[in-house]
C-alpha cells in the first residue's frame, strides 16, 4: 500500500461522507432509528444503566458505520466486523485519551487525532489492537490537527444544538421535561448520527492515506 503524505481536505472529506450516508439512507437511517429508540427507553426507564448501554451501543454503531463504508469502497476485499478486537482497541485508546485530557487537553487531543482511523485499519489490514494504534499514528502524521478540526465539525453542531434545545424545552414546558421519553430519543438520535457520520468519514480518510481510494476519491477528499 503507498502511504504517500496527503493533504486533509476537511470540507472534501465530510461532502464525501454525506454522499456516503444519502446511497445508503435506509441502512443508516434504520441504525440511528434503532439507537434512538433503545437509548430513549434506556436512559428514560433504566437511567442508571443509561450510560452504559448508550456508549455500548455507540460503539457498535461506530464499528458498523466502518464496517459498511470499507465494504462498499473495496467489493471485492474480505473484510469482517471484528467486534472484539474493535472493543479492545476502542477502550484501550479511550482510556488513553481520557487520561491524556485529564492531564493536560493538548495531549490527549493529539492521541485522539492520532488514532482516528486505527479502527478502519485494523478491520481492513486485520492488525492486532497494537499494530492498528502504530498504523493509524503512521497515517495520520501531517494532519492531525486538520482531523482534530474534522471532529470538531462533527460533533459541535450535535452539541450547540442538543444545549439549544434542552434549554429551550426547559424554558417552555420544565426541566422534567428533560428526562422525557421524546427528548431522550431526540438526544440519541443525534449522538447516532453523529456517530455514523464520524465513522464514515475516518474511514474515507484511511482509505485514501493507506493508498486503497481511487484517483476520483482522493481527487473528492484530499487537495
Amino acid at each position: 500500500m503507498s502511504d504517500a503524505a496527503q493533504r486533509l481536505d476537511i470540507g472534501g472529506t465530510l461532502s464525501a461522507a454525506m454522499v456516503a450516508i444519502t446511497d445508503n439512507i435506509g441502512r443508516y437511517g434504520a441504525m440511528a432509528l434503532v439507537m434512538a429508540a433503545l437509548g430513549g427507553a434506556v436512559d428514560t426507564y433504566a437511567p442508571r444503566a443509561g450510560n452504559m448501554i448508550g456508549n455500548v451501543a455507540l460503539f457498535f454503531l461506530s464499528v458498523l458505520a466502518v464496517f459498511h463504508t470499507l465494504q462498499a469502497r473495496l467489493p471485492g476485499v474480505a473484510i469482517r466486523p471484528r467486534f472484539g478486537a474493535a472493543f479492545g482497541f476502542s477502550l484501550l485508546t479511550n482510556l488513553a485519551v481520557i487520561f491524556g485530557l485529564l492531564l493536560l487537553i493538548v495531549p490527549g487531543l493529539m492521541m485522539l487525532a492520532r488514532w482516528a482511523v486505527g479502527l478502519p485499519a485494523l478491520l481492513r489490514e486485520d492488525l492486532s489492537v497494537s499494530e492498528a494504534m502504530g498504523r493509524s499514528s503512521q497515517l495520520t502524521q501531517g494532519n492531525r490537527w486538520r482531523i482534530l478540526g474534522l471532529g470538531l465539525l462533527i460533533w459541535t453542531p450535535f452539541l450547540i444544538v442538543m444545549i439549544l434545545v434542552g434549554g429551550l424545552i426547559s424554558v417552555m414546558i420544565g426541566d422534567q421535561s428533560l428526562d422525557s421519553l421524546p427528548f431522550n430519543m431526540l438526544v440519541n438520535l443525534m449522538a447516532a448520527g453523529a456517530t455514523i457520520l464520524s465513522g464514515i468519514c475516518w474511514t474515507l480518510a484511511y482509505l485514501t492515506l493507506s493508498g486503497d481510494a481511487d484517483e476520483s476519491a482522493l481527487a473528492d477528499i484530499f487537495a
